[in-house]
């Protein structure tokens, strides 16, 4: 007889797999027990040395938080801007600034200029240089005026040379006498401030209203009718020209 053909039958056996053993897991709270980030360590010892790591960050970004400097929105605020000028260090009162020189300017002028400042964020050292450049460059344009106005003031004065020639002297001097007797300063003290232009318009004016009126008698000559010529074109007061214009005394 054939061999009766042999079956096989499946295996029905369950294979039980091995729990996965928690380690020094086992001892933690069973909601903390299958963390996965606790699990990528394999000892108390790793997990501490890590643990340790991030409380030495923390600490250092605890003490740079302290200089932290915020980042301004679109569009700041009044409130914005102040804490991001006060985290960029500007003194917290516009009085703290310092300048170079504030002594001796005018203290409403100091302190408007530091109030300002204040209003514009910026730190004392800022503040310091800028006020520092402001007044080298201002010096700078007052010199450049001073030296073209004195520039300007000697070539009047050598046109004014060549016009009187020797009697320049006697006549800038009779015109002082002039505005003195006239006027209600001194010459040079009234124009001190003028352009020299002006001071030899009014010099020129001077000479010759002493000549139309008989006054231009020389400062040095004493009593008498010693006269002094002028760049007039006038002689002296008894000359046929004055006694022609009715002014002859």
């Amino acid at each position: 007889m054939p061999e009766a053909a042999v079956v096989a039958q499946p295996d029905t056996t369950t294979t039980t797999q091995p729990a996965e053993s928690l380690g020094w897991r086992a001892g933690l709270p069973d909601d903390l027990k299958q963390n996965a980030d606790l699990s990528t360590y394999k000892t108390v010892g790793d997990f501490t040395k890590d643990a340790l790591g991030w409380k030495t960050k923390a600490t250092t970004l605890e003490a740079e938080k302290v200089n932290y400097i915020p980042k301004l929105p679109e569009n700041p605020s009044a409130d914005d801007l102040s804490a991001y000028y006060d985290a960029l260090g500007r003194p917290k009162q516009a009085s703290e600034y310092e300048f170079d020189g504030e002594d001796k300017n005018a203290p409403e002028w100091t302190s408007a200029w530091k109030q300002e400042f204040h209003g514009l964020g910026l730190t004392k050292t800022q503040a310091k240089q800028l006020s520092a450049k402001w007044n080298s460059q201002m010096n700078a344009m007052v010199k450049a005026h001073n030296d073209s106005v004195a520039a300007e003031a000697k070539t009047s004065e050598q046109a004014m040379r060549s016009e009187m020639g020797d009697k320049y002297d006697t006549n800038v001097e009779l015109a002082k006498r002039m505005w003195l007797k006239h006027g209600d300063s001194e010459f040079d003290k009234a124009f001190a401030d003028a352009p020299p232009h002006i001071r030899l318009a009014t010099t020129k004016l001077l000479i010759k209203l002493a000549a139309l009126t008989g006054e231009d008698t020389s400062p040095t000559s004493g009593i008498g009718e010693r006269k002094a010529a002028n760049a007039s074109g006038f002689e002296y007061p008894n000359s046929p020209q004055m006694k022609d214009m009715g002014l002859r005394r």
